[in-house]
C-alpha cells in the first residue's frame, strides 16, 4: 500500500516543549535531528489524524514522541507506545504506534517518483 502524503510544518518551539515535557532535558545538539516538516507514515487513505513519529526517548525505549494532525489544524503530540508487532520481511517489528489503523510499517512503502 503506498503511504498517505500529507505534511505539515513543524513548529520548533512546540516540539521543544514536547520534548521537555516528555523527558526534562535535551541537549542543543541533540535538536539537529528534530524534523522541521511531518510526513504522515500511514497508509494511503487511513481513518481519522495523520501520524509521524518525531522523537525517540532517552528514558522510555518502549514510546515515541508521535506528531498528530489533521490537515489544515496545528500539530499536536501524544507519547505512545510502539506497534511492535512481529511479522516483516525479516520478522521485524511494526515500527508504528499501537492501535495505529491498517496496515503494519512494512506493508506501507513510499510512492514511486518521477525522476527528474
Amino acid at each position: 500500500m503506498n503511504q498517505c502524503q500529507a505534511t505539515a510544518h513543524v513548529p520548533p518551539a512546540a516540539l521543544l516543549f514536547a520534548i521537555l515535557a516528555g523527558q526534562g532535558r535535551v541537549l542543543s545538539s541533540e535538536l539537529a535531528y528534530a524534523p522541521t516538516r511531518t510526513h504522515c507514515e500511514l497508509g494511503h487513505d487511513h481513518p481519522g489524524e495523520h501520524a509521524d513519529h518525531v522523537w525517540d526517548w532517552d528514558h522510555t525505549p518502549t514510546h515515541a514522541l508521535w506528531a498528530r494532525w489533521t490537515t489544515g489544524q496545528p500539530l499536536r503530540y501524544e507519547n505512545l507506545p510502539w506497534c511492535e508487532t512481529p511479522g516483516g520481511p525479516d520478522s521485524d517489528a511494526c515500527t508504528l504506534y499501537r492501535d495505529h489503523p491498517h496496515p503494519h510499517s512494512w506493508s506501507v512503502h513510499a510512492p514511486a517518483t518521477e525522476p527528474d
